[in-house]
């Protein structure tokens, strides 16, 4: 089931109010032709509905998998993957997911951002000159015991791009982050091996999947690199 719904977690200490996009599915036995379908709104209505403290992205995920898992009762397991965009203290806007499967009893945090890259082919063949692309970067990584904090897990990523962007640019930002972007020009598979490396400082360990999508100027189509294992 995909799903929109009014949703209250846990971020940072704060609570956030968004509609969230909600993936819920559970396994079926061979003899049976489909799940009940009103059982997971059902479910959910009822958990949801409850006064509680909210809980982190992650958390939720995992408390509404065991709940649809105890209410379909033939299943022998429940994935739910949550997202939904928030902003963070320094005004970025980003995609935050949260997952959990019952089978394998791991959860995940994940983070999907922009930034900006320059080629550096092209600065090499024109002597500085560039084509520029905004790259798409998405970061999963399985949370161990001791939790994980998205927000600086998104501190610590945008670092591999060529450089971060903002949503609001005056001219004089303008002028420094094109600057920026032209001292340190990556191609998508560079900013994929930056992002793990910086991942391995402080969540070596974890399981992780990173992945950067160039969208690309001056081609009819984008480019994308993409590495997953233990960091």
């Amino acid at each position: 089931m995909n799903l929109e719904y009014p949703v209250s977690f846990r971020q940072n200490g704060n609570r956030r109010d968004v509609i969230m996009q909600l993936k819920i599915s559970v396994d079926l036995p061979e003899e049976q032709r489909g799940a009940h379908m009103s059982r997971f709104v059902q479910r959910l209505q009822e958990h949801l509905a409850l006064p509680k403290e909210t809980e982190k992205i992650e958390d939720l995920a995992e408390t509404i998998a065991k709940l649809q898992l105890a209410t379909h009762d033939y299943a022998t397991r429940a994935v739910v993957h949550l997202s939904t965009r928030v902003d963070d203290q320094e005004g970025r806007i980003y995609q935050l997911t949260g997952q959990f499967d019952t089978r394998t009893k791991v959860k995940t945090v994940g983070i999907r951002t922009v930034g900006a890259i320059a080629c550096p082919c092209s600065m090499a063949m024109t002597g500085g000159l560039s084509h520029n692309q905004r790259a798409t970067l998405s970061v999963d990584i399985d949370v161990p015991p001791a939790g994980v904090d998205a927000e600086s897990i998104l501190g610590e990523v945008t670092r591999g791009f060529s450089t971060p962007v903002k949503l609001m640019l005056k001219r004089p930002d303008e002028k420094k982050l094109v600057e920026d972007m032209h001292r340190n020009p990556r191609f998508v598979e560079d900013v994929v091996r930056e992002v793990v490396s910086i991942l391995k400082v402080r969540h070596v360990g974890s399981k992780a999947r990173v992945e950067c999508v160039s969208h690309e100027s001056i081609h009819p189509y984008d480019v994308f690199a993409e590495w997953e294992g233990t960091l």
